[in-house]
């Protein structure tokens, strides 16, 4: 029997709209698990269940609130989602909370997904279905144009099946998830359990992860072993890229884990305070986004301040006919991300969602705007394939060059110089090389009566961002460079005796 799919399933909607009582419906599940919640008959926090369609499809849901004061969590449970409820009620129709979610599932490239039209219970046939024409006419335009509207009642079960069938077809239509990719898991909650210390969930990005392995939570670097892996609350071998996991880990405290921190391979993603990224304004935004404008920015799971500057425009909005654009973001605080990631802006008072977008590099040199240089590189980041974004990446990491294991499909490529564990651009190695060549020159008129000058010397001085041993694989992948060569303990010109 072929491996079991696994996806995952948002909701999202106005508060009050049934997204818990459909899920509960769905999966026997009361998501909503705090004392406050149940009070109130809202969601303040994530919720989770999971969703079996047939034996080769479990989908885990993720049940976002629909409050607009809990809008960041909303963003932190659909980061990671494969398709999505768009959940209106039959009896209110679209409220603000619908078109806000909407917009945000629409930036973070969500890809399939089904519009329910709930409490049918309430109103009439003839009602329900006029919601259901006013959200098919909201979504125009959107990845849930033409997607089909299903009217439920989580109270009498009606249209559940007709629900469970259009889930099986949007997930039939869904590229299949590969499991290859460096292990990434942001973090949405954190606690700790006698016998089995701190415990992480979230939601798989990328990759696979089992017992034993070797992790590390950023920001900060801390290193973690996993001591046990469970999906879906059952004790696994192993986690893959689409399943909601929990990790009992080993090597730090619960308080020194926060929600929106990740836990990732050695290298799969690293702190920045700076990010490029392509931006589009949400449909609904009236305003403007101004160069240098201070904004919320929403990225899996975490919340921090940060300013924008306008690359390519003046300044960006629907009235001017420019709706998109290329920046670059300066953070207040580190955040964990990867090129390709998504993202949301959110205006800085009053919290109203502005734009979203796609990370193109991370931890780039300060732009200057309107710079052709500048935005020939972010169109190959965009625009090239696979090696071209390899090779631009390469050639940004300087000499810290990128993991081999996490390229290994590059190890080969023509522009890339492997040492140890780390590839290297080959422009990199003929820049540190000449860097050499000169300092050397200088050294041995300076000490006559010296064979040469110390690695560890070198390496300061080139500046290499790597340890020691990293240097000295480095120096023997480059090899012997025009005007130089690894000897030993020391960097020395060829054929030359003190």
């Amino acid at each position: 029997m072929s491996e079991r799919r696994h996806y995952i399933l948002g909701t999202a909607g106005h508060v009050d709209h049934g997204k818990s009582a459909l899920i509960k419906a769905l999966t026997g599940v009361e998501t909503d698990r705090l004392k406050e919640e149940r009070a109130r008959g809202i969601s303040i926090e994530l919720g989770f269940a999971e969703l079996p369609l047939d034996d080769d499809v479990l989908l885990g849901v993720v049940d976002v609130p629909g409050h607009e004061r809990f809008v960041k969590q909303m963003v932190a449970g659909a980061g990671g989602v494969d398709l999505a409820f768009l959940v209106v009620a039959a009896d209110e129709g679209v409220m603000p909370q619908t078109v806000e979610h909407l917009e945000i599932l629409s930036q973070l490239d969500v890809r399939g997904g089904v519009i329910v039209v709930t409490k049918t219970d309430l109103v009439d046939r003839d009602l329900a279905e006029v919601a259901a024409e006013e959200v098919r006419d909201l979504c125009a335009g959107t990845f849930l144009a033409d997607k089909p509207a299903v009217l439920v009642s989580a109270h009498t079960g009606d249209g559940l099946d007709d629900l469970r069938a259009a889930l099986r077809a949007e997930v039939d239509a869904l590229p299949p998830r590969t499991h290859d990719g460096p292990f990434r898991l942001p973090v949405d909650r954190v606690f700790s359990l006698p016998g089995a210390g701190v415990i992480v969930t979230g939601t798989c990005w990328e990759g696979s992860v089992k017992a034993g392995d070797q992790l590390v939570l950023e920001p900060g670097g801390d290193k973690l072993r996993v001591r046990d892996v469970q999906v879906h609350g059952v004790v696994a071998d192993r986690g893959i890229s689409g399943q909601r996991l929990a990790m009992a880990l080993h090597g730090v405290k619960k308080d020194d884990v926060a929600r929106g921190d990740q836990v990732v391979a050695p290298g799969a993603a690293r702190p920045c305070l700076r990010f490029d990224a392509r931006v589009t304004l949400v449909a609904h935004y009236k305003g403007e986004l101004k160069n240098r404008q201070r904004v919320h920015v929403h990225h899996a799971g975490r919340e921090v301040l940060g300013r924008v500057i306008l690359l390519d425009q003046e300044e960006m909005s629907h009235e001017s006919l420019c709706p998109t654009g290329l920046i670059q973001v300066h953070l207040e605080e580190r955040l964990v991300a990867h090129p390709g990631d998504r993202f949301v802006l959110r205006f800085y008072s009053p919290l109203i969602t502005m734009a979203g977008g796609k990370i193109l590099s991370v931890d780039p040199a300060v732009r200057k705007r309107f710079n052709e240089a500048s935005l020939a590189e972010l169109a190959i980041l965009e625009e090239g394939g696979a090696d071209d974004l390899f090779r631009q990446q390469l050639l940004e990491a300087a000499t810290e060059g990128l993991p081999a294991r996490d390229h290994a499909a590059f190890v080969d490529d023509e522009q890339a110089v492997a040492a140890g564990k780390r590839l290297y651009h080959v422009e990199t190695a003929a820049t540190v090389g000449a860097l050499v060549a000169d300092l050397l020159t200088t050294y041995v008129a300076r000490f006559a009566l010296r064979r040469g000058m110390p690695r560890e010397e070198m390496r300061r001085r080139v500046k290499f961002k790597g340890g020691s041993a990293q240097w000295n694989t480095f120096c023997e992948a480059v090899g012997e460079a025009p005007g130089w060569r690894a000897e030993g303990e020391r960097v020395v010109p060829p054929e030359r005796n003190p």
